[in-house]
C-alpha cells in the first residue's frame, strides 16, 4: 500500500524537518541565525514559520559563500 502526501502535508514535513535540523547545525551557522534573528528585533516565538524559514534560507545561502571562499572552491549547497 502507497501512501501520498497532499501539499500541506508535505509542506508541513519540510518545515518539521527544517526547524528540527537546526539542533544538528554547526556553532558558526547557528551563531549567524540567532543574530539574522536578533536583527528583527522579535523573540523567536515571535517570528511566524515563513519568516524563520526565509532566515534559515539565509543563513545557509550567506553560510555556503562564506565556506566556498575560504576553501577557495565551489562547494554544494548545505541542504537546509
Amino acid at each position: 500500500m502507497s501512501f501520498k502526501m497532499t501539499h500541506t502535508e508535505r509542506e508541513l514535513s519540510d518545515v518539521g524537518y527544517e526547524i528540527g535540523a537546526l539542533s544538528e547545525s554547526n556553532a558558526h551557522w547557528f551563531s549567524g541565525l540567532a543574530d539574522l534573528v536578533e536583527s528583527t528585533g522579535k523573540a523567536v516565538d515571535e517570528l511566524t514559520i515563513g519568516e524563520l524559514r526565509s532566515l534559515i534560507k539565509q543563513r545557509t545561502d550567506t553560510y555556503n559563500r562564506i565556506y566556498a571562499r575560504i576553501e577557495g572552491r565551489e562547494v554544494a549547497p548545505c541542504q537546509m
